[in-house]
């Protein structure tokens, strides 16, 4: 979680006078798991009790926390933000050779599982990467001000909130996987800044030297 979503969000924020220096929108790209939501903790966002973590809890979590952070963040600065949370399929790198995974794993991944369905299942590096550079396309725009409302121009996809705007979540081919289902019983606004606040807390402690256990 540290790696997936926490370094990534201050990443962003410590890059953000920057990119606000620019006389065009900014747009971020987090590369992970976009539209991967399922069960949410909400009394425990960091999964400190060792009962609720597991890989897949972890990553609905981290999806969760993606759209909301980053929809503070478009609301925040209307007009100059567009931040995209995308799953880029599964890309064939070099990181299915780690020697880290397990040895069971990469005997039958890449003697068995790539050489019999890797063609039907898998996205070439370069393609991937090629789909990743299309993000900057005007297509996906940035979360409007209220002026721009009034004549505000279509995406070419669903965002995440049709209220603020900027914020996509995407499949590996651009189009949108948000999965507004996931959303209905929950009060967003009441997310969105205790997952603000959460985060944000993590940095100014970690900042000062101490320990987040949040």
């Amino acid at each position: 979680m540290s790696l997936m979503y926490y370094s990534r969000m201050r990443i962003i924020t410590q890059l953000l006078p920057l990119l606000l220096k620019s006389h065009l929108p900014a747009r971020i790209v987090s590369v992970y798991a976009g539209g991967f939501e399922a069960k949410l903790i909400s009394e425990d966002l960091s999964l400190r009790d060792p009962s609720h973590y597991s890989y897949s809890q972890a990553r609905s979590h981290m999806v969760y926390m993606h759209k909301w952070f980053m929809e503070t963040l478009a609301e925040q600065n209307p007009g100059r933000l567009t931040l995209i949370h995308i799953f880029p399929g599964l890309v064939l790198g070099p990181g299915f050779q780690n020697p880290e995974l397990p040895a069971w794993f990469r005997v039958i991944f890449n003697r068995i599982v790539v050489p019999l369905f890797g063609r039907l299942i898998s996205i070439k590096p370069h393609e991937s990467g090629e789909r990743m550079l299309s993000l900057a396309s005007l297509g996906y725009i940035p979360g409007q001000n209220d002026t721009a409302l009034e004549n505000r121009q279509q995406p070419i996809t669903q965002m995440t909130d049709s209220l603020r705007g900027g914020v996509y979540s995407l499949t590996w081919n651009g189009e949108s996987n948000f999965k507004p289902k996931f959303y209905e019983s929950m009060d967003q606004e009441i997310m969105r800044k205790k997952v603000w606040e959460h985060t944000t807390n993590a940095f100014t402690v970690i900042e000062a030297g101490g320990i987040f256990n949040e």
